[in-house]
This record gives C-alpha cells, structure tokens and sequence, in this order.
C-alpha cells in the first residue's frame, strides 16, 4: 500500500513539474514557422498586385460614373450629399477589399535573383548587380501608383514592343557595394545561384491627393541579400 502512494505522490509531482514548464510565446510559434508568402517569384508577386490594382480602377471608375455631373433637376446641396455617400461607399468597399486580402496584415517577400560580380580583396566589397525587373500595375489619370522614395527601389514606365509597361527595379549604379570578408564571400561565390536578393513589401490602397483618384502603393519595407538554399542573411536593410 505504501509502495502505491509513493507511487501516486511521485506521478503527481511529475505532471506539476511538466505544467509549470513555461510554454512557447505567440512570437516564437510564428518564428518557427516561416512566412508563406516570404519567396514569392516577380511573376507570383505581380499577379497579386496586379490583381489588387485592377480591382480599385474598376471600383474608382465606378464611384467615378455614379458621381457624374449636377443634373438640371438636383440642388447644389443635393449634388454634394450625393458626392459625399457615394465616396463613402467607395471608401467603404475599398477597405472591406484590403482587409478581406489582409494587406493590412500581408508582407510579400520577393526574390530577385543576384551576380556576385567581382570581389575586391583589398577593400573587402563585392560588386553585386541584379538585373531583373518585377512587372507592375503603371500610373493612369485616375489611379497614383507609386514606390514611395527610398534607397534602393524605384518605379519607372517604359514603351516595349509597342506597349506601355510599368516596372519596379533596384537601382544600384551600376553595383552594389557588398561589404563582406573574404571566407564569407568566397563561400557565397560557390553557392551563386542561390544568392539573391529578397524584398519584402506592404501593398496600400486608398484616397489620392485632394481627394481626386485613388492612391495604389506598393511600399518597400525591408531589403536583404540571401543564401536561399543554406538560410543565410548577408545583409539586410530596413526601408520602413
């Protein structure tokens, strides 16, 4: 009988010893499992903002159509208040859109692939370049579409084959200037195809300037240069 209770008292202890382990922290679950939007391609990337900016042109077009102009037949009052819930509404939708997307929430990281191009020993920089681009909704009278200025990325129009596009690109001159040590960046030289380039973005949508048109943001919060393949952060850049 003896034996039993010793038995009881020691489970018992146990099971209190394993309830006051301390449990994980909210944070620590979320860094155990990566973002799944965090190696999103340029196309994968462009698809969802592309998506996001066709939805606020047709809305801002219709919030355009339904203000129209004053009839003959409606006061001056009338014609504001009708302007002032139409925007509301518009306002409203635009809202329940990012929010049902969770762009107030979502951080899109996008990789970009990078060229070690030429280390230089004796000051300890690597030139590294990245030509790609990452295609991306263009500015029209109606909707501002804008990388708000930073360092490292900019967004710029151009004609190709005949037809407008729009692309956000590092925009290094020519290279960027690595500062890195020798073992590193040999290191990186062998495992190359991995390395790149990783940016991570907030997409916004709201009110233009004056109220005329809507604003379509794609914000840049953070710039890293990566190992892909072995999880490596050379270096990184906050842009917020």
């Amino acid at each position: 009988m003896r034996t039993t209770r010793k038995g009881y008292l020691w489970l018992a202890s146990i099971c209190a010893g394993l309830m006051l382990l301390p449990s994980p922290s909210r944070s620590q679950e979320k860094a155990a499992s990566p973002l799944s939007e965090d190696n999103l391609t340029p196309a994968e990337f462009t698809d969802i903002v592309k998506e996001a900016w066709t939805y606020l042109k047709e809305e801002t077009d219709n919030y355009q159509k339904a203000i129209g102009e004053k009839s003959e037949f409606e006061t001056t009052a009338e014609f504001e208040k009708r302007i002032v819930e139409a925007r509301q509404q518009y306002l409203a939708k635009i809202m329940k859109y990012m929010k049902d997307k969770k762009f107030d929430q979502r951080v899109l990281g996008v990789l970009l692939k990078a060229s070690l191009v030429q280390y230089d020993a004796d000051n300890q920089l690597y030139a590294v370049s990245c030509p790609i681009v990452i295609d991306a909704p263009y500015n029209i009278p109606s909707i501002l579409t804008e990388v708000p200025s930073n360092p490292y990325l900019a967004l710029a129009d151009s004609i190709k084959m005949g037809y407008r596009t729009s692309s956000i690109y590092l925009k290094f001159t020519p290279y960027f200037r690595w500062q890195v040590g020798r073992d590193v960046a040999k290191s990186a030289k062998a495992d190359e195809e991995n390395v790149s380039f990783k940016i991570r973005f907030k997409v916004q949508m709201g009110q233009g300037e004056g109220r005329k048109g809507a604003k379509f943001s794609i914000v840049p919060q953070q710039i890293l240069l990566i190992n892909q393949k072995t999880n490596t952060t050379y270096w990184q850049q906050s842009l917020r």
